[in-house]
């Protein structure tokens, strides 16, 4: 009997837990820097992150519609921190399509990063025009009240005028 032929109930939970994961799409990897950009600070602070992983999951969920398990997202940052840090050393040659491969995300992650950097430096170059239209907004109210103020008085002067 062929293992495909094998029947599910008779697959021991060791094989189960080594079952290879599905691949990741890119919608998904750009989901997941983004997530752990996130979380990035609460996993450094806590030393038990099964619960920030499962955090991940459903906001990667949420994000994406991929459902992905805390473990597979752990898995996942390990190997990209294993394989960023291994791309910084010097390159030895490398047999076959790896490298091609490796360097080609180093160049994605590379450009979600400067993409992320360009949406940050909008986003606060946004916040700062906002920000000159309230204080605008502020100075022209604070001059409307002042106009109030000496038509009021005017006023006042043209009425006691009259009545005397």
């Amino acid at each position: 009997m062929a293992a495909a032929e094998v029947p599910g109930y008779l697959v021991s939970p060791q094989t189960e837990k080594h079952r290879r994961a599905r691949n990741w799409t890119d919608a998904e990897m750009r989901g997941l820097m983004l997530v752990w950009e996130e979380f990035f600070d609460e996993l450094k602070q806590t030393k038990r992150n099964a619960k920030v992983y499962e955090k991940m999951a459903s906001k990667l969920l949420e994000m994406t519609g991929e459902r992905r398990l805390g473990e597979e997202i752990k898995i996942k940052i390990t190997n990209m921190t294993f394989q960023y840090r291994s791309d910084e050393r010097p390159v030895k040659k490398r047999k076959g399509q790896g490298g091609h491969l490796q360097r080609k995300k180093l160049r994605l992650l590379e450009t979600m990063l400067e993409e992320q950097r360009r949406l940050s430096r909008a986003l606060e170059e946004t916040c700062r025009e906002v920000r000159r239209g309230l204080d605008q907004h502020s100075l022209l109210q604070a001059q409307g009240l002042q106009l109030q103020e000496r038509m009021m008085s005017l006023l006042e002067k043209i009425i006691a005028k009259s009545g005397v």
